[in-house]
């Protein structure tokens, strides 16, 4: 059973008590077929539901050492952290993200400065600057900000796609806005691959997993590798009743094609579909007979997917001929489209191969 998504909104100055309550007030659980996860921020908790993907062990390609410290990425990286301070209609809350050009645009997550009525960045320099909501999605927890300026400090952005467990790791982010300056923590990837879904029926795939202490104020902060390249963005944390040092992070490669979409004012493409990913487990828990895909375990009421007549229990194996090995691949192909074209989608429905046609739209509101 999916557990119900918890709110727990607060005022930013109570930063220590609120923790205390936060942790009282997840689900202190597991659950079949996952671990529960929080998304963390001062403002909002959300618990949500994660599904474990194996992910294979390899020779570490990122590590630190004498001459490759936490503090050489923290002097390279660092200026381009941001804290990010947000007022809404109920309160305030806090958040970080990273600047990406030289021009001052910074991503962050969506639900950092979701219902924001005014947003404030503040750089290691001790300036404070007011920032612009340029886009968001959150299908997929992102938005990017703008603020006015020139010749800003940016990140180095690395390629999540090379990244093996057991790669060393630091995160950087304004953890439970504590005033002094953003905080320092650093571990390892611990996994790749899981899918973080949410019971609203959205979907985060493909996360990292860390070890790396991630805490509420650290949403949207970057997760760099050791040549202090950003590899992920921090953005959720898994129930500490539960667990200990689990923390996700949405790899960058595949955030990348969102993020240009969002500086753009694109809309992104919908199918209205959530997946899993066709695994052993999988296959002998549904008696599948496949051995890759996208599962499908929700149509949404109204949307592209509903209309070409997609079922809860098909798996898409192919869109517009290319193969669906997972469900990242079925999120990356539809980022490849724009809202108004068509895509052709096969699917294995009880072992019958069916193509369908579906025409996407924009994400509802």
């Amino acid at each position: 059973m999916t557990p119900t998504i918890k709110t727990q909104k607060s005022d930013k100055k109570s930063r220590p008590a609120l923790l205390a309550a936060i942790v009282g007030a997840l689900v202190g659980a597991l659950v079949s077929a996952g671990v529960l996860v929080a998304f963390r921020e001062d403002s909002n908790t959300r618990v949500v539901r994660t599904t474990q993907v194996a992910a294979p062990a390899g020779t570490s390609s990122s590590a630190l050492s004498e001459k490759v410290t936490v503090a050489s990425v923290i002097d390279a990286a660092g200026p381009a952290v941001v804290a990010i301070s947000v007022t809404t209609n109920s309160g305030e809350g806090a958040g970080t993200g990273f600047v990406i050009t030289e021009d001052g645009y910074i991503v962050t997550n969506n639900h950092v400065i979701k219902d924001a009525t005014s947003i404030e960045v503040s750089f290691t320099d001790g300036s404070i600057k007011s920032a612009k909501l340029v886009g968001a999605d959150p299908g997929v927890d992102l938005a990017v900000l703008k603020v006015s300026g020139s010749g800003l400090p940016v990140v180095a952005i690395g390629d999540s796609d090379a990244v093996q467990v057991g790669d060393d790791v630091v995160a950087i982010g304004n953890a439970l806005a504590l005033e002094g300056g953003l905080s320092v923590t650093r571990g390892i990837i611990s996994g790749t691959n899981r899918t973080v879904n949410t019971n609203t029926g959205s979907s985060l795939q493909g996360m990292l997993q860390t070890d790396a202490s991630i805490n509420p104020g650290n949403s949207g902060g970057p997760l760099l590798d050791a040549n202090a390249r950003v590899i992920g963005i921090n953005t959720a944390i898994a129930d500490p009743g539960s667990s200990q040092d689990v923390g996700f992070a949405i790899p960058i490669s595949s955030a990348n094609p969102i993020i240009a979409d969002l500086r753009l004012g694109r809309e992104p493409a919908f199918l209205g579909v959530s997946t899993q990913s066709v695994t052993a487990a999988l296959d002998r828990e549904l008696s599948l007979g496949l051995t890759s895909g996208a599962y499908v375990d929700k149509v949404t009421v109204s949307s592209a997917a509903k209309d070409a007549g997609l079922r809860v229990g098909d798996v898409i194996t192919k869109i517009d001929g290319s193969k669906i090995t997972d469900s990242t691949d079925v999120l990356t192909a539809i980022r490849g489209n724009r809202p108004g074209e068509t895509i052709s989608i096969t699917i294995n429905r009880k072992g019958e191969e069916i193509t369908v046609q579906a025409k996407l739209t924009g994400r509802p509101s």
